[in-house]
């Protein structure tokens, strides 16, 4: 059994939104017309964003990304805190991010996070931009992306502490033992979950952990080891 601390990106683990911000700068106009569909519920957000990159032109390069990526993002308080903790107390750190590896990566790398296993969408240039979702069965998706995270996770016996904030998020929260919310996920789960938790920083999230992390493995051994 592994305690794994699964943090969303956009929003959460960064203050902005840089896959949205990515496609402002860079994307031709139209790309508009898929983010209102993804909001009237005919596209999901792994579909919005591959026909959104798609719009990006070809002569913008990945470095102008990342550089873009790099100059936009500001890490939330407390993430370096939240993965020594991590690091000392025997939790994993993961990343499932609906972005891109086009942002996703320059912010983790430049903060020394390069260790932290990240999960987000894979893009590639050939004669156009073209971005993938990939489960952990290594299966093409093209919606649940995230929760075929964390579906594989509970499959696996893990314990899961699940940190995000947005609508995407909804599913694969569902499915932690340990919820961290922010926005639309806390007003979708802070009634239904039975330990979800509203954060600002990641201090908010390590302070939880600090107090109750242990109990709550205990008990999940306990439970588990009683099937």
């Amino acid at each position: 059994m592994a305690a794994i601390l699964c943090l969303d990106f956009d929003d959460t683990v960064v203050l902005e939104n840089l896959t949205r911000g990515l496609l402002e700068r860079f994307a031709d106009p139209g790309w508009r017309a898929f983010e209102q569909a993804y909001k009237d519920g005919r596209m999901s957000v792994e579909e919005y964003n591959i026909a959104a990159l798609d719009l990006v032109p070809i002569d913008v390069g990945p470095e102008e990304m990342a550089a873009f990526a790099r100059e936009t993002g500001h890490p939330r308080a407390g993430l370096l805190e939240l993965v020594d903790w991590a690091h000392w107390n025997g939790w994993l750190v993961t990343v499932v991010s609906n972005g891109f590896d086009l942002t996703v990566d320059p912010v983790l790398d430049d903060l020394g996070l390069d260790r932290i296993a990240r999960h987000r969408g894979r893009t590639a240039r050939t004669y156009r931009w073209r971005a993938r979702y990939v489960s952990p069965r290594g299966i093409e998706v093209h919606e649940g992306f995230k929760l075929s995270y964390a579906a594989a996770f509970r499959s696996n016996g893990d314990f899961v502490a699940y940190c995000g904030d947005g609508a995407s998020d909804v599913p694969a929260a569902r499915m932690a033992k340990v919820v961290f919310a922010r926005d639309t996920l806390w007003e979708r789960l802070r009634d239904d979950h039975p330990r979800c938790y509203p954060f600002e920083t990641f201090h908010d999230v390590v302070t939880v952990l600090q107090r109750d992390a242990a109990g709550w493995l205990a008990e999940f051994e306990q439970q588990t080891g009683e099937r």
